[in-house]
């Protein structure tokens, strides 16, 4: 797989080469760190798929272990039936009925072992397809650019099935080749919400900052302060946090998030009609 995996990057390294020569030094910058991300993604899966491997190969080996310690124990009984077949039928009775149940044991045994194989198959299936899988850059020129949708599309989907890594990793590309779309500033969002859910809280508190300064009249700018300000109580950074719910309060009165701003703020010990104006910000914005 590692073959197959270093000969994929061998091939996108060397298709975009022409490209990189041709283009300026900020395109060959932005197609090395494209290829970096792509390293640092294989190497991750093959870690992951290894580890997941491992454990299936372990119990595969106890299962088997099991079926031969069955087996053995099955040669003594039959053993044992045939020297004591001619005295001893109702203790013959009991012991082939144990055999039955040992019999029924190891049948289960062994569709214990084929289920375990299949999810091996499934782990190298899944491994295969999303090793292949990359967000393309439109200053590549080997193959043909995912579009601006796709992209969003499917980082969304990861982040909904709580893939993290790869949604962030999709709405950074997303923001990084399109950053004028209208939906910059929602995947810009998603990126926080993605880190909030992995609770990487300082990375979540970064993202939803950067809205705050690349998108200040954008849509997500009220469920950024508000996040944010989830994020700040769960770093412990109370009067920041509380500068976050006023804001919402003062600039957003209206918004779903000034309710929850509100609520936020009782549960903190402050009262939210009492609440001063937000100070001069400690940070930036």
């Amino acid at each position: 797989m590692k073959r197959i995996v270093y000969s994929l990057l061998f091939g996108v390294v060397l298709g975009a080469s022409p490209s990189a020569q041709g283009g300026t030094k900020e395109e060959l910058v932005r197609l090395q760190t494209d290829v970096l991300a792509l390293t640092n993604q294989i190497r991750l899966l093959e870690k992951t798929f290894s580890e997941q491997t491992e454990g299936l190969k372990g119990l595969v080996g106890q299962l088997n272990d099991q079926m031969g310690k069955s087996n053995a124990l099955l040669g003594k009984i039959t053993n044992l039936l045939e020297t004591r077949a001619a005295s001893d039928k109702t203790g013959n009775q009991s012991l082939l009925q144990e055999v039955r149940n040992l019999n029924q044991k190891i049948d289960d045994t062994g569709t214990r072992i084929s289920a375990l194989a299949n999810q091996v198959s499934e782990l190298k299936v899944q491994s295969n397809a999303m090793a292949e899988r990359r967000f393309q850059s439109p200053t590549e020129a080997s193959a043909p650019s995912m579009s601006a949708d796709t992209i969003f599309n499917e980082a969304f989907n990861d982040l909904v099935q709580g893939n993290t890594d790869l949604a962030i990793q999709g709405f950074s590309s997303f923001v990084t080749n399109f950053p004028t779309s209208e939906k910059a500033d929602d995947a810009q969002y998603y990126i926080g919400e993605a880190y909030y859910n992995s609770k990487k809280l300082p990375d979540a508190v970064a993202a939803f900052t950067k809205i705050l300064r690349d998108y200040p009249t954008g849509d997500k700018v009220a469920s950024s302060l508000y996040k944010r300000g989830l994020a700040e109580v769960a770093l412990r950074e109370k009067e920041n946090a509380v500068e976050d719910f006023k804001t919402v309060l003062q600039r957003y009165p209206s918004s779903p998030e000034a309710g929850l701003a509100r609520n936020q703020l009782e549960s903190l010990g402050i009262d939210p009609s009492k609440a001063a104006k937000p100070s001069p910000a400690r940070r930036k914005p």
